[in-house]
């Protein structure tokens, strides 16, 4: 234990994992769902990706990342329903809410999933790690219902915090500390470890690292031989020691972006200008909503039927933040696709990102916001109280809205993170 340096500091940092999130949700919202094996899919379509399933479903051998056709042909009274975003961020909202009540230092992962720091907190030394585990769960299950469960790691860090709440996901709570961490991996598979995806364990095992406790007795030369840099390698040592490698601060998001897979593939320009300028405005509404601009603008487009993609991006001259800006810049970036292939993907992001207010004043400027600036924001006011749709561009009047609330896969899914 000394050999290897790990973290002896008694644990204060906890991870709150929601088991089967968005399909228990549904289940809370919906009883006649309860008890039924249910899944939750991308899209109404049976080549959808499946993105939560309850936990009868997963009982069956249902699985996140099946495509619904194949899900269905291994249990055909499978209940499959589309994501209703507004319900889980209610609900991540409302997790959120009962960490703070025992520490500030909340920092939401993604729309699931949130870690909280104890340290220097009345209830650490009142009720210790674990007490305030349990009070979490009985909050969750008093205020949001009996159906949403959590499964809770305490640990050092947040990333070892994390692999304790992977240890049981039906409604767990798990400790990892210098005292048993060498037994937990021993039992560990290297990809059951957060970040360490089946190419990456490959890449590792050329070096002889096939097992967690082989990464945790690695040194620094033999992860360079798989591959690793210098100081990756360095904060995978200290990760695995119980080290806290990042901060609450460092996961501030470096780029906003959304995209779309359309039901049908088109090479129309005025289908890609419509959605192009959807997925702009949505960009600019979570940037505003951050209090960020962004001065580095990105097309990615993904050909169907036939296989091929590109990605294209070009800095701006002026960090900006509302549609219409990041609308111009991405149109003349999407003038470089082939114009003969149909597309089935297209995306648009923001990234080059800083604070609002540190943006550089121009001294010859008006002392308020430009009045691009303020007519986006009363749009945002009008959107926040009657609904995205409240308010729209007069080109996209009337036509039925091309692009669905969703919440990407390991995204918080809220505007302003």
């Amino acid at each position: 234990m000394v050999e290897l340096g790990l973290n002896r500091a008694e644990p204060a940092t906890l991870v709150v994992d929601l088991n089967c999130a968005f399909a228990s949700i549904e289940q809370q919202h919906d009883p006649s769902l309860r008890g039924r094996p249910l899944a939750i899919a991308a899209y109404a379509t049976d080549a959808a990706t499946i993105v939560s399933s309850s936990r009868e479903a997963r009982d069956l051998g249902i699985k996140t990342g099946m495509r619904v056709f194949e899900a269905k042909a291994l249990y055909p009274r499978l209940v499959i329903r589309e994501p209703n975003p507004p319900h889980y961020r209610e609900v991540s909202d409302k997790l959120i809410e009962i960490l703070q009540r025992h520490t500030p230092d909340v920092l939401r992962m993604s729309i699931d999933e949130a870690s909280l720091n104890l340290a220097g907190t009345p209830d650490l030394t009142r009720l210790g790690p674990e007490g305030v585990g349990w009070a979490i769960k009985r909050a969750v299950r008093a205020e949001v219902g009996e159906c949403v469960t959590c499964s809770i790691g305490i640990s050092t860090s947040i990333w070892m915090a994390k692999q304790a709440s992977n240890l049981d996901k039906r409604d767990g709570l798990e400790r990892i500390d210098h005292r048993n961490l060498v037994a937990v991996f021993g039992r560990l598979e290297l990809t059951d470890l957060s970040g360490i995806a089946d190419a990456t364990a490959r890449h590792l095992a050329r070096a002889g690292i096939r097992t967690p406790l082989d990464f945790l007795y690695a040194t620094p030369q033999r992860l360079r031989l798989a591959g690793m840099r210098r100081e990756v390698a360095e904060h995978w040592l200290k990760r695995l020691r119980g080290y806290e490698v990042g901060s609450f601060e460092s996961a501030r998001r470096k780029s906003y972006s959304h995209s779309h897979v359309m039901a049908r593939a088109t090479s129309v320009q005025a289908d890609l200008e419509e959605l192009l300028m959807r997925l702009s405005e949505m960009v600019g509404r979570r940037l505003r909503a951050a209090g960020r601009r962004g001065s580095v603008v990105t097309v990615s487009v993904v050909y169907r039927p036939r296989a091929g993609h590109f990605s294209h991006q070009a800095k701006q001259p002026q960090p900006i933040s509302t549609g219409e800006e990041i609308y111009r810049a991405a149109l003349e970036l999407l003038a470089a696709r082939e114009p003969n292939r149909e597309i089935g993907t297209l995306g648009v992001g923001l990234s080059g990102l800083s604070d609002a207010a540190e943006d550089q004043m121009d001294l010859f400027a008006e002392p308020r916001a430009p009045r691009g600036d303020r007519l986006e924001k009363a749009m945002d006011t009008i959107r926040d109280r009657f609904g995205e749709d409240a308010v729209q561009r007069g080109r996209l009047l009337g036509r039925a809205p091309v692009v669905r609330d969703r919440i990407a896969f390991g995204n918080t899914g809220h505007p302003e993170e």
